[in-house]
């Protein structure tokens, strides 16, 4: 958790508008209320978690990039993801891959 709330306060730190729900309760709720630009999908998540929440993102918000966070150079295939990125790269990475939608538009890439 304390590695999540430092990559939300480094997105932040660099002009971004970050939710980071703590729970999976919190975690659907906020995907049905919002309306997003990117999601940022964790490692941290059980694997069921990733793969429920990910079917939700893609009903509430089919053209929403999904960028999810890895500890593996292998991630799991059944969870579509836009962009991987390794935790061990640093939150740069995370930028970077934020970055690369910002300049396709904030669409997904097919």
């Amino acid at each position: 958790m304390e590695l999540g709330l430092y990559r939300a306060e480094y997105l932040r730190s660099h002009g971004h508008n970050v939710v980071f729900p703590e729970s999976m309760p919190a975690a659907v709720a906020a995907i049905n209320d919002g309306s997003y630009d990117i999601v940022i999908l964790s490692y941290s998540l059980s694997h069921d978690s990733v793969i429920e929440l990910r079917e939700l993102i893609e009903q509430s918000c089919p053209n929403c990039p999904v960028i999810t966070l890895t500890e593996q150079s292998w991630p799991d295939q059944r969870i579509e993801s836009d962009k991987v990125v390794l935790v061990s790269e640093g939150p740069e990475a995370l930028l970077n891959a934020i970055t690369h939608f910002e300049q396709k538009g904030l669409r997904r890439v097919k």
